[in-house]
């Protein structure tokens, strides 16, 4: 039981205040592309949660065996790009064996969630901020979820972005940073403007 409380609690924290999108910006571009298409969210959630949980996993096991390097810090880019590439392979096996009719719709969410800057810098802030299985677990989760929850924020308001009532100066990109930034200082202020870098 203390196992899940666990990561329900490490999870929580992730969606709110390590939100990935609100509080480091990582995976902006992702978030931009995909708040297009309202349709497109949850499956492409799905797949973030996926490769934020799973490689939390995997990174585990990798960290404890790379931090009893002193050297640690070169290897373990590489490693992290090893393992989300194999984890990234064995899903499109896995999809193409087991769902070959629906495998081209579901290849595009594959390859925009996978290589996604939110998922990559989720394997270097388990890293530096959890140190049993359950917290790397919980924190994975709650950046997927937290990611999507950024995505689904901005979607709710995307046609109004390019609205022509807004300035034309201002439609559309710079009107989407200026939301983005009051977004992340209303997640900012939730912790009590003491942000871990």
């Amino acid at each position: 039981m203390e196992f899940i409380t666990q990561i329900i609690i490490i999870a929580i924290t992730g969606i709110i205040i390590e939100n990935t999108i609100f509080s480091r910006a990582l995976g902006t571009s992702t978030l931009i592309l995909i708040s297009r298409s309202r349709k497109n969210i949850f499956g492409f959630g799905a797949c973030v949660v996926y490769f934020t949980v799973s490689t939390s996993i995997i990174c585990y096991f990798a960290d404890k065996k790379l931090n009893e390097s002193d050297i640690s810090y070169i290897y373990k880019p590489l490693v992290y790009v090893l393992i989300l590439g194999l984890i990234y392979i064995i899903t499109l096996l896995c999809l193409w064996k087991l769902f070959y009719k629906t495998f081209g719709r579901m290849r595009k969410y594959v390859h925009i969630s996978a290589f996604n800057c939110a998922v990559f810098g989720s394997m270097f802030l388990n890293s530096k901020y959890c140190i049993t299985l359950p917290q790397y677990i919980g924190h994975g989760l709650g950046i997927g979820i937290g990611f999507v929850l950024a995505v689904y924020f901005v979607a709710v308001v995307f046609d109004k972005l390019y609205s022509e009532n807004v300035p034309y100066s201002f439609r559309g990109y710079p009107l989407l940073l200026i939301y983005l930034g009051i977004l992340g200082m209303a997640f900012y202020g939730l912790i009590g403007h003491e942000l871990t870098f």
